[in-house]
């Protein structure tokens, strides 16, 4: 009885720990890295020295050997910088899109997948979400009623506004049928 009540302890307190290793006041975390190594199909590459930074691998159907380095997105904007210099108690929200629509939306930059990183600004919760999200980047934009400008291959603005219907091949703006086609590249509108 001893010994099965030791090993439910040593199996509950194992549980424990995992679920706040994500917790970036439990102080597991360190970096955005440590957040996502929790993410299925994600990997982080090993860091092989001081000036080398890290690169996160998204594996999905267009990516198969995760070889192309995903791109990162903090508070809507595309970031270069050493993501490793945010503060994990500053993010409230780490989402990792994988799909064409990612493409869509970033262009060639999202080709390796897109990690959305959005910082707490004050209403954050904690500890940090990390979501994987399996629909399109589309949908994504539609649940979070994110503004965006559809630009078409002729470099034209084929629509601007907050999507309000996906189908397998268009979207629509406004009433506005835009086919998935004719899209170039979709842009986040800023405020």
């Amino acid at each position: 009885m001893k010994l099965i009540l030791s090993i439910l302890t040593f199996f509950l307190s194992t549980i424990l720990v995992a679920q706040s290793a994500n917790d970036p006041s439990s102080g597991g975390v360190r970096n955005i890295f440590d957040m996502l190594r929790s993410v299925p199909g994600v990997e982080i590459s090993i860091n092989t020295g001081i000036r080398s930074q890290q690169q996160v691998y998204v594996r999905d159907a267009r990516n198969l050997k995760g070889k192309v380095p995903a791109s990162f997105v903090v508070d809507r904007v595309i970031y270069d910088g050493d993501i490793s210099l945010i503060n994990p108690l500053d993010v409230a929200e780490i989402t990792v899109l994988k799909d064409d629509a990612a493409a869509a939306a970033y262009g060639a930059r999202g080709f390796g997948g897109v990690i959305l990183i959005t910082t707490k600004n004050g209403k954050g919760v904690i500890p940090a979400q990390v979501n994987s999200y399996n629909q399109s980047a589309y949908q994504y934009f539609i649940n979070k009623s994110i503004e965006i400008r559809v630009i078409g291959k002729d470099g034209k603005t084929a629509g601007t506004g907050i999507i309000s219907k996906e189908t397998d091949s268009s979207i629509f703006i406004r009433k506005k049928e835009i086919l998935k086609s004719n899209i170039e590249k979709v842009e986040i509108v800023t405020q």
